[in-house]
């Protein structure tokens, strides 16, 4: 077969063909701020309890935060991560992930005024207020409720936040 044949023979597989598939519309309720020299998220209307405040996408690194490697100590201490309950995990940590959207100028804050779920079928972080919010009130999140205590938290924690697939 010459290049040309190649070619032509190539763009008819099926796959080859372009596949649109429905995907997802990110939602921002923040609007990000310099303050004090450093940038905040903040509330950019009034939102309820349980309200949508950010869904973005994330991917996972080959990192965990309990690796010697400095790198992943740094990432660990800014990124969320995505627990796991396979034996490598219960070792090492989980594996850090790095999310799209505003979710990364979240400040982290031991009494946060979000709570984070990851939703693994569709590769999508959800971020809800657990309090009444007022426009313009900065936004916090804690990420060490995702790093489990013991292997039985860590476990209950995957079941009941993650969409398991054993």
């Amino acid at each position: 077969m010459n290049k040309k044949e190649t070619a032509t023979a190539t763009l008819e597989r099926e796959e080859d063909e372009v596949v649109f598939e429905e995907g997802f519309t990110p939602i921002s309720n923040i609007t990000i701020m310099k303050k004090n020299s450093r940038y905040v998220a903040v509330a950019n209307k009034n939102l309820q309890i349980n309200e949508l405040v950010e869904k973005c996408s994330f991917m996972i690194t080959p990192y965990k935060p309990n690796e010697p490697d400095p790198r992943a100590k740094f990432l660990a201490n800014s990124l969320p991560v995505f627990p796991c309950s396979c034996d490598n995990c219960k070792v090492m940590g989980p594996s850090i992930a790095i999310p799209s959207g505003n979710l990364l100028l979240i400040q982290f804050s031991k009494n946060p005024n979000l709570d984070i779920k990851f939703d693994t079928d569709n590769g999508i972080i959800e971020c809800r207020a657990n309090i009444k919010l007022r426009k313009g009130d900065e936004i916090f999140i804690n990420y060490s409720s995702l790093y489990p205590e013991s292997e039985l938290e860590q476990e209950a924690l995957f079941k009941e936040n993650f969409n398991a697939h054993v």
